[in-house]
């Protein structure tokens, strides 16, 4: 029982501007051999008030957000990439020390946005992973906001139970987006310097099947498997997601080149629903993808029930430094994630002498 819960939490537990934020350098590994290649900013909320999720983000867990928020207004190409041409766009980006790529906060306004509500077990609810050094600090910091606690007892707890390993509390942001908030015993490796609270990072997207989700993602997409679970049900992780009952499976992938952990969870046992958003509905959240051909990913994505979200139901060439372009497209996955996809630049030609 031990070893499987300490298994179980180390799978639940352990760019400037919203369209082509560069991946951090790769690490070691084989080249992908699928259509993603990489990733970019791996969690982008949509939130209805942006200086409140920012400073839930910033203040709260402790990223490091920098400048004024951007927009889109003098960005026609960009509104077309969220199928968006008269909404207006502002954004932050929330970085943890030592990483290129962050939290990207997303608030869109004049868009008929109508806020989500789900619940941790519904198909479509996207959790952020943050291992830190202070769990007890991060939850007062972020409990003096007003975040909502949805671990029972509400308060951190230890993970296994008698003899924890791990001290994790769920809470919501401002918009209703879970994150889960983790202190190891054993913190994994990291790059963040000794004053940063915030060391590890990683995602984990509820699913309706988890076996549909892994032969979209691992099978058609090409994101490399760590682990796989059977259904199995265990009372103090349960506590920790705010269930008093249910069984749950988890599907532990991982990003190619960035290292990036994408977990796909379902339940059995307990209610569940599964809650469609449009992308601009705070509550709704974006991954950024980078992909080897976006018109191959689309097709893909397709064929499992996925739907063009960008203007035209096809892709957008976002310009960028120099006179490039970056191609890209937003697509909904079936449990509505919205996969922001970008167009891996094509190698570089050697030199000739």
């Amino acid at each position: 029982m031990r070893n499987r819960i300490l298994a179980l939490m180390f799978v639940l537990a352990t760019a400037a501007v919203p369209h082509a934020q560069a991946p951090a350098t790769p690490p070691p590994g084989p080249p992908p051999t699928g259509l993603i290649v990489g990733s970019g900013n791996f969690f982008s909320p949509i939130v209805g008030d942006l200086d409140k999720a920012v400073a839930f983000y910033r203040d709260g867990l402790g990223l490091d957000v920098q400048g004024a928020p951007a927009n889109a207004d003098a960005n026609p190409a960009l509104r077309a990439m969220f199928g968006l041409p008269d909404a207006q766009l502002r954004w932050q980006i929330g970085r943890p020390p030592a990483m290129r790529t962050g939290v990207e906060i997303v608030e869109i306004t004049k868009a008929g946005s109508k806020p989500l509500e789900r619940r941790v077990q519904d198909s479509g609810a996207f959790m952020l992973i943050v291992f830190v050094r202070d769990v007890d600090g991060t939850f007062a910091r972020v409990k003096a906001l007003g975040a909502p606690v949805v671990t029972r007892g509400g308060a951190p707890i230890g993970l296994p139970a008698g003899k924890p390993r791990f001290r994790v509390v769920v809470v919501k942001d401002p918009d209703g987006h879970f994150v889960e908030i983790v202190q190891a015993d054993q913190p994994p490796e990291t790059q963040a310097p000794p004053t940063a609270n915030v060391i590890a990072v990683r995602v984990r997207l509820v699913v309706a099947d988890a076996d549909k989700a892994l032969a979209l993602y691992r099978d058609a997409l090409g994101m490399r498997v760590r682990s796989i679970d059977e259904f199995k049900k265990d009372p103090d992780v349960n506590t920790m997601l705010g269930l008093s009952d249910g069984q749950y499976r988890v599907g532990m992938l991982e990003v190619p080149t960035s290292g990036l952990v994408f977990e796909v969870i379902d339940f059995k046992g307990v209610d569940r629903r599964s809650v469609r958003g449009k992308i601009q509905d705070p509550g709704s959240t974006r991954i950024q993808l980078q992909v080897r051909d976006v018109d191959a990913a689309i097709d893909v994505l397709k064929r499992h029930g996925g739907a063009v979200v960008s203007t035209g139901g096809t892709t957008v060439n976002l310009p960028g430094r120099g006179g490039a372009t970056t191609k890209v497209a937003i697509v909904r996955d079936p449990d509505n994630l919205f996969l922001v996809l970008l167009q891996a630049a094509p190698p570089a030609p050697p030199t000739v002498p």
